[in-house]
């Protein structure tokens, strides 16, 4: 009977990863970063799974190295490049995102459960809705509440698929806990 199982566990394995369904943790990455630092402890509960959560993923840049060339370059009085700006469109035609990886995020996160509500190429970004217990499952990470239960913020980095890494720069949303701070006071 144990053999079995086992033999049946293996060729489920085998059509689950077959059919693109995500097994394993090893399939995913965290993006470092993502999280507000030092307030598990002052947790006073867990968000409610139903909460729905607007939610944002910014996409990196291409070319990051030919960027920062052509930055010191465009500083550069000795430089061919010195002075010479590009324009938005130019810009995101040499380091915006690619418009198919926009394209299989957005899908990805469609076939997750969430809403894709918009996305821009130029901002390199693609708003989405959800659960708050959707969130917690898909990115891997824990929800919880502060003070009167109205400010959340998730616990650890979220994670997301090994595919996107170097693709998704960040996701916001899945925290409010962001204050503007005054530069000074009187």
């Amino acid at each position: 009977m144990f053999r079995i199982l086992i033999g049946f566990g293996v060729v489920l394995g085998s059509l689950l990863m077959a059919a693109g369904v995500t097994v394993s943790a090893q399939d995913t990455v965290k993006l470092a970063g993502n999280h507000p630092t030092d307030i598990a402890e002052a947790s006073t509960g867990h968000i409610a799974p139903e909460r729905v959560l607007t939610m944002a993923v910014t996409l990196k840049l291409r070319n990051q190295a030919e960027l920062n060339r052509l930055l010191s370059e465009q500083q550069d009085p000795s430089s061919l490049n010195y002075r010479r700006w590009l324009t938005p469109q130019e810009f995101s035609t040499r380091f915006g995102p690619d418009p198919s990886r926009m394209k299989a995020v957005k899908e990805w996160l469609a076939e997750q459960g969430f809403e894709v509500v918009s996305s821009s190429l130029e901002r390199r970004s693609i708003t989405f809705k959800g659960s708050a217990a959707l969130a917690e499952r898909v990115f891997e990470t824990k929800i919880l509440t502060y003070g009167d239960g109205s400010s959340y913020a998730n616990e650890t980095d979220p994670s997301v698929p090994a595919r996107f890494e170097g693709v998704i720069g960040a996701i916001t949303g899945l925290d409010n806990t962001a204050h503007a701070m005054p530069l000074s006071t009187r």
